[in-house]
């Protein structure tokens, strides 16, 4: 069997320790306080609003067994229906009762 020395690759060792990192604007790093941040990050008290009201309006809804379906197989864009617990098509919805759905609460609902 022979042995032929040629090329070997030849290993560099890494340091024993890292290196300091050299500062590169002599300031001080950027600190942030989280909890500042999360509280500036909030949705706006009026859309936390608009949410609450939609949650109101669905529990309206289900309460009196219907439900709002929307149907993207008619062809003509989005369609949406009124359907009671079954599934049975009550009535076809206009954009206005879909962007708006207190007004397909039943007049008793609370408010």
């Amino acid at each position: 069997m022979e042995f032929q020395s040629g090329n070997v690759a030849r290993v560099t060792p890494l340091p024993a320790r890292p290196r300091p990192l050299a500062a590169t604007s002599g300031r001080p790093a950027r600190v942030f306080d989280l909890a500042a941040e999360r509280v500036r990050r909030l949705p706006p008290p009026e859309a936390l609003a608009a949410v609450d009201e939609a949650a109101r309006v669905y529990a309206a809804l289900d309460a009196a067994g219907l439900q709002v379906r929307f149907d993207l197989s008619a062809g003509s864009g989005v369609q949406a229906e009124l359907r009671d617990a079954s599934g049975s098509k009550v009535r076809a919805l206009t954009l206005a009762e879909v962007v708006d759905p207190g007004s397909l609460l039943p007049p008793d609902s609370a408010a």
